[in-house]
């Protein structure tokens, strides 16, 4: 059996929670596998209803009114009765925050493994083998799992694409009692948001982004442009942020926001490490930029070499013309 934590905010669903999915349904698929998905809060039935239509084999919801707010604590103390009690096969998590937090916890709970930040998987035989990359996303580690399950994986958000769940399934609902023995030793006093743009860069199906390319911040209005022609979100590179012409909120990369989105439009970047492991999992790339050695052509998928203050306004003017037609 393999087991899918999901992640919610606000009674809704991350997208974390449809990426794996996607994992769990393809490693189920070759090792014979069915999946479980694991819903931990007070109320559960918008949550478990969402999940519904994938093709999955069962929802585990777990309610109670000291599960309102996500908590390590509680996760690993109702999350480990949970395994203790099923002969799971390998328990997947999201590489998040609230992911990375509990999951080695439990882990070390239930003494199994865990590979962190995982982005493919293969079958060798009758063995998973989990990539996962190392040193700024240049080089990718291969990890054989073993002594006996559960084995313990977090997927790196866009790793594995969530618009490619399986649909179809009619899984059983099953409510299971909170497990709860022990006062959790932390508590959330407030839960401030962090400041986010006008679009939230994780969820946006198109982005636009801008870098130093652009040469000055009066000409971002070139990126703003095209992304409302679009109705794309707009991203940044690490130098428009630190040089100021736009909030923090903005920057993509392994010091910002790693996105995956169905199209990733680069204008003006180079494509640094840093820059290139916060968005190297879209599904589609375009790069604009007049320097044909730039890095961020080995991961475009598309490229134009040439003078991006010509090539953006027609653009621009494109998708008008097409919102127009």
């Amino acid at each position: 059996m393999i087991f899918v934590i999901a992640e919610h905010k606000d009674n809704k669903l991350k997208p974390i929670t449809s990426e794996l999915l996607v994992f769990a349904q393809r490693v189920g698929r070759d090792f014979a596998q069915p999946i479980t998905a694991v819903v931990l809060g007070s109320s559960t039935a918008a949550l478990a209803d969402a999940l519904k239509a994938s093709k999955i084999e069962r929802i585990i919801t777990v309610e109670d009114t000291q599960l309102a707010e996500y908590n390590p604590d509680l996760y690993v103390q109702v999350l480990k009765g949970i395994l203790e009690r099923e002969k799971a096969f390998l328990v997947a998590t999201g590489h998040t925050t609230q992911g990375m937090d509990f999951a080695p916890r439990l882990a070390v709970a239930l003494r199994k493994p865990l590979i962190a930040g995982c982005v493919e998987y293969e079958k060798q035989g009758d063995r998973l083998i989990l990539t996962r990359q190392i040193f700024n996303a240049k080089m990718n580690m291969k990890t054989i799992l073993r002594g006996e399950p559960p084995y313990f994986a977090t997927a790196s958000p866009g790793a594995f694409p969530g618009d490619e769940v399986e649909i179809g399934g009619n899984p059983v609902v099953v409510s299971v009692p909170a497990e709860i023995n022990a006062a959790p030793r932390r508590k959330i006093i407030e839960r401030v948001e962090a400041p986010k743009g006008k679009t939230d860069l994780t969820a946006a199906p198109i982005i636009v982004s801008g870098g130093r390319g652009l040469k000055e911040k009066q000409n971002f209005n070139l990126v703003f442009e095209l992304a409302e022609a679009m109705g794309a979100a707009v991203g940044a590179s690490r130098p428009v942020v630190d040089s100021e012409w736009l909030p923090r909120e903005y920057q993509i990369g392994s010091s910002g926001q790693t996105v995956s989105p169905r199209l990733y439009i680069a204008l003006g970047i180079s494509g640094a490490i840093q820059h290139l492991v916060g968005m190297q999992t879209s599904r589609c790339i375009v790069a604009i930029n007049k320097d044909a050695d730039a890095p961020i052509f080995k991961v475009a998928h598309y490229g134009i070499v040439d003078d991006l203050f010509k090539v953006v306004p027609a653009l621009t003017r494109i998708f008008k013309d097409l919102k127009q037609a």
